[in-house]
């Protein structure tokens, strides 16, 4: 007889095995940073000094700000199943193991870069990218071979013989004038999605910066003329961008923090698949559901976030813009819309001059005018005035050499039946303040200060007509292929929620032609029912990870001033940008600049310069998974002469690289980084780990270092070693510390304390002025005015060049592709403030 059978029977001894299979030696945190805007704490388990799973720390819900407050343990357990198969990636057959050098280019280095006499390109037989094969060398003989590479580059490119070159090569003359003769102006940097890394990643910007050291050796300048490097976008480049955002409220990007789903009543998921590209915190969205939060999912197939809406509506892939606009003539035409936040936060009381189409100014109305100071949230800084450091900013900082662009502008009041005049501070309370209630609708004759009469009507009269005319839920209807009861149910429900509905765009619509005016038409119907500003109503738009503004002691790191470098680790940083911006779409397109007949439309500041040598970190997207791949390949890429890249995970760019830098992954960082996040509260640190390195890698930041210790050999400069001191003495904490006490959010932390938090698995909340953090807050919570020229959000575009478009107003234009139709035609029956320049 068997008294317990458990203690007795069966036998369990083998279970000893699959328990011995699991069981760790030990423990490590690393944070894992796609470009994915979240950023998971996770825990590695180690065995045999080899990673074998990955779990969730649970210590989100430890984590808190300066003043204590504690976020709350429902953001626990933080992962996705990505990765918790990372170390699938680590030991991975594509792993670079070490410094490779494409055969020809080694070749062509050290035969001392032979040239075509009359054009000055490399020869061809050694330009063979895809086809040649590569040589492992070590590190330091690839530094070496890339500093010389940038030495002759910038050389061969400096002064009238370099500008002849590039004119020979067939450049356009707009392009090689906007290089200013020097050499190293057409070397390109980018860090993909830096605000991933902010010493790892933006360290390639700060490389790009210390070139201005090269500039001047090469060209025997002075510090005051000596030029950095170019440097492309990643955030706009890959079209994450929403552009007709700040061309309605002048900042970046309106966003809000995902978990403030819970607080609308209404959550219009739009253009995004939350559930599977947002996947550690898809969770807030259908907990929101299931609190009461009615959910309408807008798209171009059933997605899987279909699968969580109340309401799934189906539209024809781009035709974003009409169904919003199909949104707004519901609620105008049904006066649905909230008077007092359009007449108090909005342009669309603002007067529009019918016989330019410019908006009416006060100075062209009333005699004498005398522009109202700026005073409301704003400073306006001395010719000459240096802005402060980012945390002693309080409010917006506008140039002397810009004042005239924020003036005065002019609306109908209705109380006295005439214009009045109404400045960029008097938004929100401000405005309230004047007594004045213009008017919306109506065409009125305005006396010019000179005497002559022009017709005028407000922004919000022109749209109506618009609306009504050509964006009715019938035509609508027609044009996206949504139901027009869908369509004036929807807009219906928003009214409803007024002022609690969150817009969740997704970068789906922003990869049509028409995307700006997407935004500007989803922006109007969310301006029209108050929810802008609030937790529960906003605009957002949500791709990959930016807004380093919340990192804004960045340029303490990536700006630094390379004559006037601290090599003290407290001391103060003289910060000074000498690189140039670009965007990266003009490469792309085959690095040329917008030009239709006789008419250069790229103009000014936007004009790229020539690309001849490139460094890039973190970044698949610009090579091998770049827009019009094969013309970028075959066509673009063989005119530069130097391509470096710095991967853990051999891609396909590294397939057409001259050298491709084996870096260390997020598991193995040897250095400490930092990250934020535009759609979570948390500042998170990258701890250094105890994994030993598998291969030979090295951090990011060695390259950086290891180039510029090359090239201070080269020129006998020791600046180029100076300028990466604490990446030689292991004190990456220097530069991090430097960061966060140029940061406003950020500033009273000690970066010592934060790794030893994230090595603990919790990382710490942004100090930001509400949690969730809200886009516009301040401006409707506070009366503050919004960044653009009127203060308020902006439905009508005067600038000319928007007016011979036919953009001065928000309209529908049909894509450029997808379409059956005419493509890029605005649709729209006659009407008075559309204009747009045609082909005679």
């Amino acid at each position: 007889r068997v008294a317990n059978p458990l203690a007795e029977y069966p036998n369990r001894d083998w279970e000893r095995l699959y328990r011995d299979i699991f069981r760790h030696d030990r423990t490590f945190t690393f944070l894992c940073a796609p470009n994915d805007t979240h950023n998971c704490l996770l825990r590695a388990f180690v065995k045999n000094n080899v990673l074998v799973r990955i779990e969730p720390t649970y210590g989100y819900g430890k984590a808190t700000d300066l003043s204590g407050r504690r976020a709350s343990p429902r953001w626990d357990p933080r992962c996705c199943q990505k990765g918790l198969v990372l170390g699938r990636r680590l030991y991975g057959d594509r792993r670079v193991k070490g410094a490779f050098v494409r055969r020809g280019f080694k070749e062509w280095v050290e035969r001392g870069f032979p040239r075509d006499p009359v054009t000055g390109r490399a020869p061809a037989e050694l330009m063979r990218r895809g086809w040649d094969s590569f040589v492992r060398v070590p590190y330091e003989e690839a530094y070496a071979l890339h500093a010389r590479a940038l030495e002759n580059i910038a050389r061969t490119y400096s002064g009238p013989q370099g500008a002849r070159y590039l004119l020979a090569q067939g450049y356009d003359p707009a392009m090689v004038e906007a290089a200013g003769g020097s050499g190293v102006r057409t070397i390109k940097v980018r860090g993909g999605m830096a605000k991933l890394g902010v010493t790892r990643i933006v360290g390639t910007y700060r490389f790009g910066n210390m070139l201005a050291l090269l500039d001047a050796h090469v060209r025997g300048v002075g510090p005051d003329q000596a030029l950095g490097a170019g440097f492309w976008d990643s955030y706009s480049w890959h079209t994450d961008l929403p552009p007709g955002h700040p061309m309605v409220h002048g900042d970046q990007t309106s966003d809000w923090e995902l978990f403030a789903a819970e607080h609308a009543g209404l959550v219009l998921v739009w253009g995004m698949n939350w559930i599977t590209t947002k996947m550690p915190d898809s969770h807030w969205l259908t907990e929101a559901r299931l609190k009461g939060t009615r959910v309408v999912v807008i798209t171009v197939e059933y997605s899987a976030t279909a699968n969580k809406g109340d309401e799934v509506i189906v539209i024809r892939p781009g035709t974003d813009p009409a169904f919003a606009l199909g949104l707004a003539q519901v609620i105008i035409r049904e006066r649905l819309y909230d008077a007092a936040f359009v007449k108090r936060y909005t342009d669309l009381p603002r007067l529009v001059r019918l016989d330019t189409l410019e908006p009416l100014l006060a100075r062209d109305v009333f005699p004498g005018h005398r522009e109202a100071p700026l005073g409301n949230w704003t400073r306006v800084l001395a010719r000459g005035e240096s802005a402060p450091p980012a945390p002693a900013q309080d409010g917006m900082l506008i140039p002397e050499a810009l004042r005239d662009e924020f003036v005065d502008f002019v609306v109908w009041d209705t109380r006295t039946g005439r214009p009045a005049p109404v400045s960029r501070d008097q938004v929100g309370e401000h405005f309230d303040r004047t007594g004045l209630d213009p008017a919306l609708e109506g065409t009125f004759e305005v006396r010019l200060a000179d005497g002559r009469p022009v017709p005028a009507r407000p922004v919000f009269d022109l749209t109506r007509q618009y609306l009504d005319e050509t964006m009715t839920p019938e035509t609508v209807s027609k044009i996206t292929w949504a139901p027009t009861e869908a369509i004036v149910g929807l807009a219906r429900e928003i009214a409803r929620h007024g002022g609690r509905t969150l817009f969740a765009m997704g970068m789906g619509p922003n990869q049509f032609f028409n995307n700006d005016l997407k935004d500007r038409a989803i922006f109007l119907v969310a301006a029209l029912t108050g929810s802008i500003g609030r937790m529960g109503g906003n605009v957002g738009s949500y791709a990959g990870n930016y807004r380093t503004s919340l990192l804004s002691g960045v340029p303490r790191f990536a700006a630094e001033d390379p004559f006037n470098i601290q090599l003290g680790a407290a001391g103060p940083v003289a910060v000074r940008s000498t690189m140039r911006y670009e965007s990266l779409h003009y490469y792309a397109a085959g690095e040329v600049i917008h030009r239709a007949g006789d008419k250069q439309f790229t103009a000014g500041a936007h004009v790229p310069t020539p690309t001849k040598a490139i460094w890039l970190t973190n970044s698949n997207s610009q090579i091998a998974n770049t827009k019009y791949h094969y013309d970028v390949v075959f066509n673009t890429l063989p005119r530069q002469e130097c391509l470096a890249i710095n991967e853990w995970w051999w891609s396909g760019s590294c397939e057409y690289a001259d050298i491709v830098y084996g870096v260390d992954s997020w598991m193995g960082l040897k250095y400490p980084d930092m990250t934020a996040s535009n759609t979570n509260p948390f500042v998170q640190v990258f701890p250094r780990t105890p994994l030993r390195r598998n291969f030979p890698t090295v951090s990011d930041l060695d390259t950086y270092a290891g180039v510029a210790a090359a090239l201070a050999r080269l020129t006998g400069d020791g600046r180029f070693d100076d300028y990466w001191k604490f990446v030689r003495d292991n004190r990456v904490d220097v530069y991090l510390q430097r960061i966060i006490d140029g940061s406003a959010p950020l500033r009273g932390y000690n970066i010592a304390d934060l790794e030893a938090r994230a090595a603990d698995g919790v990382p710490a909340l942004m100090n930001t002025r509400t949690y969730p953090r809200t886009f516009s807050w301040e401006q409707v919570h506070e009366s503050k005015p919004w960044y653009t020229k009127t203060g308020r959000l902006e439905f009508y575009r005067g600038e000319r060049e928007f007016i011979e478009a036919g953009e001065n107003m928000v309209v529908y234009r049909e894509p450029v592709d997808s379409t059956f139709y005419d493509p890029n035609v605005i649709v729209a029956r006659p009407h008075p403030a559309l204009r747009p320049v045609a082909p005679e």
